[in-house]
């Protein structure tokens, strides 16, 4: 990843080929939801499935209750991630601005939809296997790695509060 944030070290080329930074940001959005959809998609498609295993009966009402979340969200959390596909060919194409900034807050909307539904969907297995105490301290954990990973260190970053060197990696434009 680059000092600049873009992951893809190619920024400042197309920039000095006088590609606009919309489009730039575009392209690095549609990179990052090509790489979160087909995780979604697996989840999704493990839950959809799950109900004809044998022992999904032995599950207690809290048990499909909670599956029944994580199913929810995470067919919602597909539709958010896929929403800026169809918003970026159907909105009018003068408002690139526009619809860089919807599509960025689908993603990250679906991404705390996605984290929500994930770690759900752990508390359903860990608590099944293990009882409901090693479940919520587990999922608790997982939770709370997701939050730092995901949304804390980004947002420190982004404030300038974490400095190129926090994660202990020099991050030098190329």
């Amino acid at each position: 990843m680059t000092a600049s944030g873009t992951g893809d070290g190619q920024t400042a080329d197309r920039a000095a080929n006088g590609e606009p930074e919309e489009r730039q940001r575009y392209r690095e959005l549609l990179e990052e939801l090509r790489t979160v959809l087909p995780g979604v998609q697996v989840l999704f498609a493990f839950l959809l499935t799950a109900p004809f295993s044998q022992r999904f009966n032995e599950l207690d009402e809290f048990g499909r209750d909670l599956y029944g979340v994580a199913l929810m969200g995470t067919a919602l959390a597909a539709i958010i991630l896929l929403s800026p596909a169809s918003y970026h060919r159907i909105a009018p194409r003068r408002e690139r601005a526009g619809r860089l900034r919807t599509a960025i807050r689908l993603m990250v909307a679906g991404m705390l939809v996605l984290a929500s539904s994930m770690v759900i969907a752990v508390l359903t297995v860990i608590r099944f296997i293990f009882g409901p105490g090693v479940g919520i301290a587990v999922t608790t954990g997982l939770a709370a790695v997701v939050l730092m990973l995901w949304y804390i260190v980004p947002l420190l970053r982004r404030l300038n509060i974490l400095g190129d060197d926090a994660a202990g990696f020099r991050t030098e434009e190329r």
